[in-house]
């Protein structure tokens, strides 16, 4: 009883190497012949429960296709005589999550150019779309990342695409919870008025705050015509009749 007993106080205290330096041969000879057991139920604080990795469902980008496009920078860039600040008629795609507008060149190599550097970027297809860096307005809660023209006007409509990132919720102890990864999008709007933004969300009352000088005019427009504040159709139809008053 004494052997056992003292081979598993040394086992719990001292590094494996150091016990196996000190074990006696009797002991040595019983593991390289038994092996070394250890019973499925011991709560010894080393072994988890094996089961399948964890999935990511969605992904980080505006658009995971590759769509034609052209990317106004900041400044300008190329060697001296060259210089230029924009990259035109090419495949790109907007990563949400690390803020990059990926181009693919003719070679299929994928490059990324910082979102801090676009001023804006472009989509075609069968209606233009225009992207522009958040950084170039004023607003309460900062927002990094990229905003697109809904509608243009003296007070303008832009969608932000918000990256949700749900992480896995697994806890091996208990065998609960979810082993994957989540990743969603969800639309924000904003309302702007010169270089500022005035966040709208899906709140009545936020937009006809920043409708305000035509507020009566706009409710009774959303009231006839059934508008919805959840839908980007309704929301452009809005400020496209606030604009036009």
């Amino acid at each position: 009883m004494f052997r056992p007993f003292f081979f598993f106080f040394c086992a719990s205290w001292l590094s494996f190497s150091a016990v196996a330096q000190n074990m006696s041969n009797v002991a040595r000879d019983m593991m390289n012949t038994e092996g070394l057991k250890v019973p499925l139920n011991a709560n010894v604080g080393l072994f988890g429960i094996k089961g399948p990795r964890g999935e990511v469902f969605g992904n980080p980008y505006l658009d995971s296709t590759w769509k034609e496009g052209s990317i106004k920078l900041f400044q300008k860039i190329g060697p001296p005589g060259r210089e230029g600040d924009s990259i035109a008629n090419v495949p790109i795609r907007l990563d949400l999550y690390a803020n990059e507008v990926e181009i693919k060149t003719p070679a299929n190599e994928i490059r990324a150019v910082s979102g801090s550097m676009v001023r804006f970027f472009t989509i075609e297809g069968a209606e233009r779309r225009v992207f522009m860096n958040a950084r170039q307005f004023r607003a309460e809660e900062p927002v990094q990342g990229f905003m697109e023209l809904i509608a243009a006007g003296r007070i303008s409509l832009v969608e932000y695409t918000k990256l949700n990132i749900i992480k896995p919720t697994f806890n091996e102890a208990l065998g609960t919870g979810s082993r994957d990864t989540k990743i969603s999008k969800s639309p924000q709007y904003f309302a702007v008025r010169g270089n500022t933004l005035f966040q709208i969300g899906t709140s009545k009352k936020k937009l006809l705050e920043a409708l305000g000088d035509r507020a009566d005019d706009v409710e009774k427009f959303i009231k006839t015509n059934d508008l919805s504040m959840k839908s980007r159709a309704d929301m452009a139809k809005i400020f496209a009749y606030y604009n036009n008053l």
